[in-house]
């Protein structure tokens, strides 16, 4: 079994944060028999990873890869070629794993008909801010009331989904050769909708352990929360067609979200701690957002280049 980390978010996470997730990951290597591989697919020369970690168990491999000019999802199509487990898992740069994260991703795939499963994301809530985020933000919520850090392995059937996240996925390696990322020239996401289209076509499901469970952080206040709302609107009008690719479909979009926003924070608050008095300044963030979010939609349809060239 492999594991392929890419090296790219951490440039917005930061050095701390990753250096816990691979704290995370190593342990949980360390306890799986089967792991004979780490990966870590980076865009240029990291040399604080170019040694190999002394907790490393001495039959993991440890493999620094540098891809020049790389991105996301390139990165972890490139590190999927050059690995040699049988099967894959793939997580991101910026995530922290909860404990038996791994044994429970991999778990589904004990069984020889599974080709695929993901697990779960949702948001660091520390502050007002990330519980904002862990409430209107496309991750589902962690309720904290239902939160089993460590939970038991429990083997059963596992439910199909159609949608997953890069940050938490494993495949059989055969899969995710045959299947990899798809390139988007056009968008900065929207690769994982694609690929799960192309899974569902092919008659391969996608199944889902609600227990592995990843940390994933907000965008960071300030440009990358901008840039980020621009970004997520301009490719959200791209993937759309017909009246909802017009200025009434955006406009919809608009008050959908806004309204959407609102009843999920007050109906939710509780689970990630947010006082009821806290509701309208959260709820106002989630406006800022989705308000840049039209605006990435106006800005595409006006081809805009400083939407369109948005990378994030």
């Amino acid at each position: 079994m492999s594991i392929v980390i890419e090296w790219e978010n951490v440039l917005l996470a930061g050095n701390s944060r990753a250096k816990q997730m691979l704290a995370q990951v190593i342990q949980q290597a360390n306890r799986l028999p089967n792991c004979h591989e780490i990966l870590i697919s980076a865009t240029c020369n990291q040399p604080a990873l170019a040694q190999r970690p002394n907790t490393l168990r001495d039959a993991i491999d440890w493999q620094l890869l540098i891809h020049p000019g790389q991105h996301y999802y390139e990165l972890k199509n490139l590190g999927a070629r050059q690995a040699s487990g049988d099967l894959i898992a793939f997580v991101d740069s910026d995530v922290l794993p909860e404990d038996n994260w791994l044994e429970q991703l991999l778990a589904p795939l004990d069984e020889p008909s599974t080709q695929v499963c993901c697990g779960r994301a949702h948001i660091d809530t520390t502050n007002l801010y990330t519980k904002a985020f862990a409430l209107f933000w496309f991750f589902p919520v962690r309720q904290r009331s239902r939160v089993q850090t460590g939970a038991p392995l429990v083997k059963h059937c596992w439910p199909t989904t159609d949608h997953f996240f890069a940050n938490n996925i494993a495949f059989r390696r055969s899969t995710a050769l045959a299947y990899p990322f798809p390139a988007s020239k056009a968008t900065s996401r929207g690769a994982c909708l694609e690929l799960s289209q192309q899974l569902h076509k092919a008659g391969i499901p996608i199944r889902l352990n609600s227990q592995a469970w990843v940390a994933h952080p907000p965008p960071q206040p300030g440009e990358h929360f901008v840039h980020r709302a621009l970004a997520q609107g301009r490719d959200c009008y791209l993937r759309s067609s017909g009246l909802s690719r017009t200025i009434l479909g955006s406009g919809w979009r608009w008050i959908r979200n806004s309204g959407r926003t609102l009843i999920k924070i007050a109906w939710l608050h509780q689970h990630v701690d947010l006082k009821w008095y806290e509701i309208p300044a959260a709820w106002l963030i989630g406006l800022a957002y989705y308000s840049l979010y039209w605006m990435g939609e106006i800005g595409t349809m006006l081809r805009l280049k400083a939407v369109l060239s948005i990378s994030i």
